[in-house]
């Protein structure tokens, strides 16, 4: 995951590294990410809607919203919609944690 706002050299750098296997992670997001970790997961995926639950799959992929609504066959501002509502059952604040999440809870 990656900031869009990096400097560009950077992020060439990082991208090399993503394609060369390594997982890559803009250094802001670290904090967000070993919160979510140690966070009490208290809400279950058995809370979201099916689509919901595909929404939070992709994200977790890495898709960005237009790619998860053209997979989907739904608009751009409709899987924002998920987002808002998926991350609100969840308790989560970002993509981020929610992408953690599905991975931790979503097998």
């Amino acid at each position: 995951y990656l900031l869009k706002d990096m400097e560009p050299e950077l992020l060439i750098d990082r991208l090399r590294e993503a394609l060369q296997g390594e997982l890559v992670v803009s250094p802001a997001l670290t904090t967000v990410l070993a919160q979510a970790l140690r966070a009490p997961q208290s809400a279950s995926s058995l809370d979201l809607t099916d689509r919901e639950r595909q929404v939070l799959k992709m994200i977790a992929g890495g898709l960005s919203n237009k790619m998860v609504g053209n997979k989907l066959g739904i608009t751009e501002g409709t899987v924002k919609v998920h987002v808002k509502h998926l991350l609100h059952k969840l308790g989560l604040r970002s993509r981020v944690e929610a992408a953690v999440w599905a991975m931790e809870n979503l097998r």
